[in-house]
């Protein structure tokens, strides 16, 4: 059954990847797996963050370069220039 309710969707869809990682406390949780029960188009998006959840915990980590910092706050202070 595909019952959308767009104001139970969007609190869904925030919620989706703090679900995923078992963050959620557990009235949190239990409301996203009833509205997960009968939404199709909220079962496809959960489906779609545990997969990319599975693909992350595969990878390896990685150190960013470390020039990364500098360059970000660059850029941060740049658009704020142009404001």
């Amino acid at each position: 059954m595909s019952r959308r309710e767009p104001r139970l969707c969007h609190e869904t869809d925030v919620q989706l990847p703090a679900f995923v990682a078992g963050e959620l406390d557990d009235a949190a949780r239990a409301a996203i797996e009833e509205h997960l029960a009968y939404c199709s188009g909220c079962q496809f998006k959960w489906r779609a963050n545990e997969l990319v959840w599975r693909c992350l915990a595969q990878c390896e980590d990685v150190e960013p370069p470390s020039q990364l910092r500098r360059r970000v706050l660059e850029a941060i202070e740049a658009l704020k220039e142009l404001r």
